[in-house]
């Protein structure tokens, strides 16, 4: 997602939910089920992206399993070796998405209507809260469904591991949002704090993505870290370049058509037929 769109889900999800609940003198609790809400949704747009993307590219990433896309420490034989079918990447996705997705909503639902937290809740406000997500959700999807085609395999992670990190900030929000909320001794308490994470949390993808991209570490980092590790700055720098190397074979790898990595993992293991005098 680009830094503009970035800006106005950011709008759409965070700004203007938070402000029409305040004007309008409507329950927290309807800010509460629409961060969840986002979250489930978020998990049915990605796995349609990924169905989609699959069907269109027919990438070798579809067949990875997320452990072997997301291990940085394996290189382009190892995650070879780990291919599957064409819904093993989809699969991993919703799966894990998919359990901390369910877990949240029962623990949020049981927050809003029965412990009455942020509440009362009406009816009305909450089938707001759930069209409102829905609604921005559809649109982001129909405007990427046109240019799946032309997603590198790469985009499409970054796009579903973006839903992934919005469950782990609903997670965190749970957590933390209780104990602010008793000690404010308001439901805001727990609102400001999941506020707060989204903010960071999008900061964090923004400046993460950055510096993923850079060839070299930042001179002061690599001093801090060679200090930390206690070992020389050259040696440091030289498994992040060893780091970076295998994390560019990988990539390619996963972009390659499917048919192209089997044929080759086919012919490596396959024995030689034996000569005949």
């Amino acid at each position: 997602m680009g830094l503009l769109p970035a800006l106005a889900y950011a709008l759409l999800m965070n700004a203007i939910p938070l402000a029409e609940v305040i004007y309008h003198g409507r329950s927290p609790a309807a800010l509460l089920l629409l961060f969840w809400f986002e979250t489930v949704l978020l998990l049915v747009t990605g796995a349609i992206r990924i169905v989609v993307h699959r069907r269109a590219t027919s990438t070798t990433g579809h067949h990875a399993p997320l452990s072997a896309v997301s291990d940085h420490h394996a290189d382009a034989a190892d995650t070879v070796r780990q291919l599957g079918d064409g819904n093993t990447y989809l699969r991993g996705f919703v799966t894990t998405t998919g359990i901390f997705t369910v877990a949240h909503g029962v623990f949020v639902l049981l927050l809003v209507f029965l412990f009455g937290v942020g509440g009362p809740l009406r009816w009305e406000d909450a089938r707001i809260a759930l069209a409102w997500a829905a609604g921005v959700q559809v649109v982001f999807l129909l405007a990427d469904l046109p240019h799946l085609r032309e997603w590198s395999f790469a985009r499409l992670g970054e796009t579903c591991g973006g839903a992934s990190i919005r469950v782990l900030v609903t997670q965190l929000g749970l957590i933390l949002g209780l104990p602010v909320a008793g000690i404010t001794g308001s439901p805001w308490g727990m609102i400001g704090t999941f506020v707060g994470l989204r903010a960071v949390a999008d900061a964090s993808i923004a400046w993460l993505r950055g510096w993923t991209k850079r060839r070299d570490l930042p001179p002061g980092l690599a001093r801090f870290l060679a200090r930390r590790s206690r070992q020389s700055v050259e040696t440091l720098e030289a498994e992040f370049d060893a780091l970076k190397e295998r994390g560019r074979e990988v990539e390619l790898l996963l972009e390659r058509p499917i048919d192209d990595v089997l044929a080759v993992r086919r012919a490596v293991s396959s024995p030689p037929m034996p000569h005949r005098p």
